[in-house]
């Protein structure tokens, strides 16, 4: 099969798997054991937690049991230190993980006050639009780096900056840029960032969130028997992921260009054309006329896989939030697709599923 959803997931890497193996064989004691088999497991944490807060300028490393969990782990945080009262600055286009959990938290808390930034039709939000809501009450924001589900590269720079200005804590989905696209944690002004190992090539089942060091670090690990193999698996797939970050941009500017020269002009591209703008890794599309859960099955019939939207979507059957946030009709929204890409995806691959969605097109408009 053609494998083309890696924003969903990743298969582990072999640097990675080897770490996984290395340290289960290994270093397998209780890391909170007082003997030597546990100090052993310790250390290898340690050096683990090391290694990625190396990833981001420095910052310490709290590890969540996922990506999503990060999210909320940062929200949780910064809402409860103000009891859950005061005004938070988002917008509808991010992760399920984070809007949703807004979307309670306001129905919840009813000195909570969440509001929705606007984001224009290629997803960007503009530090004029974050800079005019803010309120004296204002005590977070959160705006994704990436966004998941078209790729558009935000200016968090710029809205930092906006944000730093008014004593605002700032915190950003990084999931879909960790590894891929430079994060300017300190330029940006950001409070906190999260991530995802599964996203880079790491073991499943683990997030993590980077602290600035303007907020006061937290325990690095959750409750219970750390799991030592998969964080050390996480570090490792972390560093290599940045050691061919550039490389790899390289590989995938070319490889997403192809792929949308090749593809009917009716396919609609959703994002940003400016390729500073754009992550490489993803491509959003809108099928004329096609539902996009049809297009879907098309493809993994033709041993293609793609995707609707984000996979923390599931069960949700109604066209992704992030496209009528773009100002998509109904029906349009329904019809988009995501293509995802990454450093193992070939040329060889992208012709051929070009060269099938070009076919799901015709053999829909011939039986029409």
């Amino acid at each position: 099969m053609i494998y083309l959803d890696y924003a969903a997931t990743t298969p582990m890497g072999p640097e990675a798997l080897h770490v996984y193996h290395e340290v289960a064989g290994n270093y397998y004691g209780n890391a909170n054991s007082l003997h030597t088999r546990g100090t052993d497991a310790a250390n290898v944490l340690q050096a683990a937690l090391a290694t990625l807060g190396q990833t981001i300028d420095d910052a310490s490393v709290t590890i969540t049991r996922s990506g999503s969990e990060a999210n909320q782990h940062v929200i949780h945080r910064f809402l409860s230190a103000k009891h859950f009262q005061g005004h938070i600055l988002t917008c509808r286009t991010e992760h399920p993980s984070i809007r949703d959990y807004l979307r309670t938290l306001d129905e919840q808390y009813p000195k909570l006050h969440v509001e929705n930034v606007p984001v224009d039709e290629r997803g960007n939000i503009h530090p004029i639009d974050v800079e005019t809501r803010i309120k004296p009450d204002t005590i977070l924001a959160t705006f994704a780096h990436v966004q998941h589900e078209i790729g558009t590269i935000r200016d968090i720079r710029a809205i930092g900056t906006v944000l730093a200005r008014a004593d605002v804590p700032f915190h950003s989905d990084c999931v879909q840029s960790y590894g891929k696209i430079h994060i300017p944690m300190q330029d940006a002004r950001l409070s906190a960032i999260s991530t995802a190992a599964h996203k880079i090539h790491g073991p499943k089942g683990l997030g993590a969130v980077f602290f600035s060091t303007t907020v006061e670090p937290t325990h690095g690990l959750p409750s219970g028997t750390a799991d030592g193999p998969a964080i050390a698996a996480f570090a490792e797939a972390a560093d290599v992921q940045m050691k061919r970050r550039r490389e790899a941009n390289t590989h995938l500017r070319a490889l997403r260009a192809k792929m949308a020269e090749q593809l009917p002009v009716e396919y609609q591209v959703v994002g940003e054309s400016a390729q500073e703008k754009q992550s490489p890794y993803i491509l959003g599309l809108c099928l004329p006329e096609m539902e996009g859960q049809e297009a879907m099955l098309a493809c993994d019939r033709q041993g293609i896989a793609i995707a609707t939207g984000s996979a923390c979507r599931s069960g949700d059957h109604g066209p992704p939030e992030t496209l009528l946030a773009l100002g998509h009709s109904f029906d349009t929204a329904r019809t988009f697709v995501r293509l995802s890409f990454s450093h193992e995806t070939s040329f060889a691959e992208i012709d051929e599923a070009a060269m099938q969605l070009t076919n799901i097109r015709s053999r829909r408009t011939k039986n029409a």
